[in-house]
């Protein structure tokens, strides 16, 4: 009789460690889909950071008006249909097509950053085609080293109308006639008609304007 129950106490012992070592590891990987994956948070003031970084790296804008185009090639039958592009750096932006027009009247305004004078800002015409690759119009650089000069100068309250500086046709840039920074509403601007390149005729009338970002590092920087 007491064989027979230290007999069955060991079959119990046995048994216990038997369901011990088999459910083990299937509590173990229960365990572990119960966890949820760690996600990463960006937080408001990591963001803010960011962005501040972005406008630190900056010196400011140019706005470019692009007013018209002045008798430009044709590339289509009779006409064109003549878009403009502003390129610097990666930054690619354009105006609207304006259809069968050599003298095209775009009154837009174009923005892009600068973070580097060095960096050249060209202005390209293309004529917008449906089924094959638009074709070229010309190019023209885009230079404002002169209206940046004149902005250094520190100069405040002008008479409207006032002409700063005259700048002349050079080979060093792409006007075809005196291009005048003048002081207006508190703020420099400069016109220019711009010769295009690479092209048999045609020329782009412009205006730019340095902007000001608050935060950023400012043409003195430079």
């Amino acid at each position: 009789m007491v064989f027979g129950r230290w007999m069955y106490r060991i079959s119990l012992n046995i048994c216990s460690d038997l369901e011990e070592v088999f459910t083990y590891p299937f509590k173990l990987t229960h365990s572990c889909l119960d966890k949820k994956p760690l996600r990463r948070r960006t937080t408001k003031s990591t963001e803010t950071a960011t962005a501040t970084a972005k406008i630190m790296d900056v010196l400011g804008l140019v706005r470019i008006r692009v007013r018209r185009g002045i008798n430009l090639a044709v590339r289509d039958t009779l006409s064109s249909d003549p878009y403009c592009v502003v390129s610097c750096g990666t930054q690619r932006v354009k105006t609207k097509v304006i259809r069968g027009n050599c003298n095209p009247a775009w009154n837009e305004e174009l923005t892009i950053y600068i973070k580097d004078f060095g960096t050249p800002i060209t202005l390209s015409v293309y004529d917008k085609d449906t089924f094959t690759v638009d074709d070229s119009m010309g190019t023209a650089n885009v230079d404002i080293n002169p209206l940046i000069r004149c902005l250094k100068l520190g100069l405040q309250s002008l008479p409207d109308g006032t002409k700063v500086e005259r700048v002349q046709p050079s080979k060093e840039n792409c006007l075809s006639d005196e291009s005048s920074i003048v002081w207006n509403k508190g703020k420099m601007t400069q016109d220019m008609i711009l010769r295009l390149n690479d092209v048999e005729c045609g020329e782009v009338e412009v205006q730019i304007e340095w902007i000001e970002i608050p935060g950023c590092k400012g043409i003195h920087a430079a």
